[in-house]
């Protein structure tokens, strides 16, 4: 049923596809990828951000490690891009690595010629949609390290923020969807309303990120389009390292 969802969504009939498997290559990879970046990755994200990040400004504003950076002529923007490059290598290697290689090693494999010309989109999909997931990620867990000298707080706050994110976004989801008959329905259409866009995924980071890597790897070409999530997650970003840059500019004046 899932399968058959995504398929409907992204306007590809998975009868023709059974026959004809060559025709529908791009679908099939957009399709793999996509659930490679949903769901091993993005939870791997979060758990070595997690780990990883708290401690970046953090510990610097705790031992007043930013007296070394006083020590030569630093920005506070080269200060933040520093920490944040430590991230974005991380998360290439999450993300962006894995995804290219399986892809590579599939056209090495594949005794097809037109696979290259058939599927040559597929490593700028990949690229987008790990930048997708590195971009804001990387700006709420700095803008958490900045805010405390105690980087279990800023570990604290950035798990709590998907957890209760995700807590909030299935719950008001459930209930509008109680209403609507959503369990009476088949399970190709609970599918359709659970990977469709609603207001309600605002509240999640991770829905929202999903929904816009389905649209990155066209599986989303049937919803309407909708630039709600672009609009969030570019004011979260810009609101996260200007936060970090604040902060990071105020200490570094002392």
């Amino acid at each position: 049923p899932q399968s058959r969802s995504v398929a409907k969504r992204a306007g590809v009939d998975l009868s023709q596809a059974a026959q004809d498997p060559q025709s529908y290559r791009h679908f099939a990879w957009s399709y793999i990828l996509f659930y490679l970046a949903r769901y091993p990755q993005a939870l791997g994200i979060i758990v070595i951000v997690g780990l990883v990040a708290p401690r970046l400004i953090s510990y610097d504003l705790r031992s007043r490690g930013y007296l070394l950076y006083l020590s030569r002529p630093l920005t506070p923007w080269e200060y933040i891009l520093g920490k944040a490059a430590v991230l974005y290598f991380l998360l290439f290697l999450v993300t962006a690595l894995p995804a290219l290689l399986i892809f590579g090693v599939g056209l090495l494999l594949s005794n097809d010629p037109t696979a290259i010309a058939q599927t040559w989109d597929i490593p700028l999909r990949i690229l987008l949609a790990s930048l997708v997931l590195t971009i804001p990620t990387t700006a709420v867990a700095l803008a958490f390290s900045a805010m405390t000298q105690e980087s279990r707080y800023a570990g604290f706050a950035w798990f709590a923020l998907w957890v209760i994110g995700a807590v909030t976004y299935y719950s008001l989801w459930a209930v509008s969807q109680t209403s609507q008959g959503f369990y009476s329905q088949s399970d190709t259409d609970r599918f359709d309303a659970m990977n469709q866009w609603s207001n309600y995924k605002l509240f999640s980071p991770y829905e929202t990120l999903g929904y816009l890597q389905q649209q990155i790897f066209g599986l989303a070409i049937k919803d309407p389009w909708t630039w709600t999530p672009w609009v969030l997650v570019t004011l979260v970003s810009i609101a996260g390292y200007g936060y970090a840059y604040w902060r990071v500019s105020r200490v570094l004046k002392v």
